[in-house]
């Protein structure tokens, strides 16, 4: 999981409290939203929930592995991870642990530790009730903070968050029905779903290289975008899109992260490095070239083989490399998101709140309500305006699966 570190969060404007006198009240119980959920995952989304607040882009339950390819060793699962991403395009990032039930601390957090260094998270919270203060203390000088789950409620007033608002993607029951439809479509057939489905929680998050992060987001949006098109029943197609909308914020996050290796570079450069990377990913241009040059003499040499000797004239065209068709909207993007970060460095927290909350349910973006949540709300409505846009531009994802670019909607 590639990464910069940060030791301090800056910027505190991108985080606005709620005035519980301007919450918008929830008109749902809590116990209506949350009655399928047992504790242990509610206490996930709960922390997911508090984390948005703090101002991280949070995701729930992924799993961490070895590699991205076959064969690979499952590490462990994050139960919420958490991802702030500064003004600059540098981040810093949290991992909670949640355990609602019984756990041996001590074993825990040497574990933690261990982990904590190879995924290079930079805080954890493990939330763990009646935990002594001596166990605390030897966490805490590792940047492993154990938490009560009565601090937790604590800190949810601190930021003013309501025990019953279960919006967006930190609504449990929602996420789970679309995960469980989704997972479960049979049209054309099932596999493709099992393979986006294991890439969103899984195998993307075991891409190390950002270019690559990003082209194969790009590769599962377009099949999404000829799955939107099939003759499916409603709650099929409303899970789709939810695959869609995650998908959709996986991309824009290592975009900002290509920013931040980039921004510091001339124009030029920048595109030279963009192109490469949109090319050879990871890899080096020599290894890349060497690798293509023992295929092609392998080709050469199978089919001399077969056609009488290596005397023989054969038409066999070089294997090479070339660079995606969307590389200049690539390319474009990039630049606009450089030239505006301030229009672009929160909008994985848009994304992750208005796609669950209004696309999802095929509504209409309530300004009010997102301009209690965000500071710069008419700056972060443009930027994802664009980068929806962009996103339909090189999948050919239907613009109708954006409530932003319906014709109807006006902002």
């Amino acid at each position: 999981m590639a990464r910069k570190k940060k030791n301090t969060v800056e910027n505190d404007n991108q985080i606005k409290m709620f005035d519980n006198k301007n919450l918008k009240d929830i008109d749902i119980s809590e116990n209506s939203m949350v009655k399928n959920v047992n504790k242990g995952e509610l206490l996930e989304y709960q922390i997911k929930r508090l984390f948005f607040f703090m101002g991280y882009f949070p995701k729930t339950n992924i799993i961490i592995q070895t590699s991205s390819d076959e064969p690979y060793d499952t590490v462990t699962d994050l139960d919420v991870y958490g991802i702030y991403i500064h003004s600059d395009f540098s981040e810093k990032t949290i991992w909670s642990d949640c355990k609602s039930g019984a756990a041996q601390e001590i074993n825990r957090v040497a574990w933690l530790t261990g982990i904590k260094e190879m995924i290079e998270v930079d805080d954890i919270l493990f939330v763990k009730k009646g935990t002594k203060l001596s166990t605390k203390l030897f966490a805490n000088a590792k940047n492993i903070q154990i938490v009560d789950l009565s601090i937790i409620e604590d800190m949810e007033k601190r930021y003013g968050i309501k025990s019953n608002d279960w919006r967006g993607s930190w609504n449990p029951q929602i996420q789970n029905e679309n995960i469980n439809t989704f997972k479960n479509i049979s049209a054309p057939n099932n596999l493709i779903y099992k393979r986006i489905f294991k890439f969103i929680n899984t195998h993307y998050w075991a891409i190390e290289d950002n270019f690559t992060k990003c082209k194969k987001t790009i590769t599962a949006l377009r099949d999404l975008a000829s799955l939107a098109e099939l003759p499916l029943v409603l709650k099929e197609k409303r899970a789709i899109r939810w695959a869609v909308y995650q998908l959709s914020s996986m991309l824009m996050l290592p975009m900002l992260q290509i920013c931040r290796q980039v921004q510091y570079f001339t124009n030029e450069d920048k595109i030279d490095i963009i192109i490469l990377g949109l090319i050879y990913g990871s890899n080096s241009k020599s290894k890349i070239d060497d690798i293509l040059k023992v295929t092609n003499n392998i080709a050469r040499k199978t089919l001399y083989k077969y056609c009488g000797g290596e005397n023989k004239l054969i038409d066999l065209p070089e294997i090479k490399l070339s660079q995606p068709e969307y590389t200049e909207a690539f390319v474009n993007m990039i630049f606009r998101i450089i030239e505006q970060p301030l229009s672009y460095f929160d909008i994985l927290r848009f994304l992750d709140f208005a796609l669950s909350q209004y696309d999802l349910e095929n509504q209409q973006y309530d300004i009010k309500e997102l301009s209690e949540i965000f500071n710069n709300t008419d700056d972060l409505l443009k930027s994802t305006k664009t980068f929806l846009h962009f996103i339909c531009h090189i999948t050919n994802m239907p613009k109708e699966v954006f409530v932003l670019l319906n014709d109807n909607e006006s902002i």
